[in-house]
């Protein structure tokens, strides 16, 4: 029987953002990123998510389209893949990658392999995410979710580029079910840059609604 409280679960939710805050910064910028998302089962334990996003920034604004796929292969076990296609000014980026996923109660782990191509680069970059996840329902229809996630370049786009950390993010969120079949969710990530000069950081509310077919 559970008698964990609804503040004792949402406490490690709200504290993932502060788990590693730059000490020091070259850098500190803000975005607000907006996302309209569709999202259903298209065959058994086969699931579908179709996205837009919009990323709001001091210079050129980013657009993003996407489509990820992801199939259930055992207890709590999911493998997939999908594609990204990003635009900042005539400048884009083709991303596609595969995930692997697990999931228990109130945890979730995702390992992500990206390639990334882009124009007037010397190859295709590589980059693997790792991300830890909790979330947790602690009201009817709203449910907080917090994650840790370090994304890591195994492969510049240039000759010669380094290999390291690109970058930590750290998101807290709360989404609320306002219709049988639309999820709005609201949002804050911090980007994490550690660079050889000196840390980096950028903070991003975010914005999403999700219709559910």
């Amino acid at each position: 029987m559970r008698s964990v409280s609804h503040s004792a679960r949402v406490l490690p939710l709200a504290a993932v953002p502060l788990l590693l805050q730059p000490s020091a910064a070259l850098a500190d910028v803000s975005e607000f990123w907006v996302e309209l998302a569709a999202k259903g089962e298209i065959a058994p334990a086969t699931s579908l998510k179709l996205e837009v996003e919009e990323r709001r920034k001091d210079g050129p604004n980013e657009y993003i389209v996407g489509a990820v796929v992801d199939h259930e292969v055992g207890e709590g076990f999911s493998i997939g893949g999908g594609v990204e296609v990003h635009d900042t000014d005539g400048f884009s980026e083709i991303r596609p990658y595969q995930q692997a996923g697990y999931s228990s109660g109130i945890l979730s782990l995702r390992t992500r392999i990206e390639e990334r191509f882009y124009d007037n680069s010397d190859r295709m970059a590589l980059r693997l995410r790792q991300r830890v996840q909790l979330s947790d329902t602690i009201a009817p229809k709203l449910k907080a979710a917090g994650s840790v996630e370090l994304l890591y370049q195994l492969r510049s786009r240039n000759d010669g580029g380094p290999q390291r950390i690109d970058q930590w993010r750290f998101n807290a969120g709360l989404t609320y079910r306002v219709a049988d079949r639309l999820d709005v969710t609201g949002g804050y990530l911090l980007q994490l840059r550690p660079r050889p000069g000196g840390d980096t950081y950028t903070h991003v509310p975010q914005a999403s609604i999700a219709y559910r077919f």
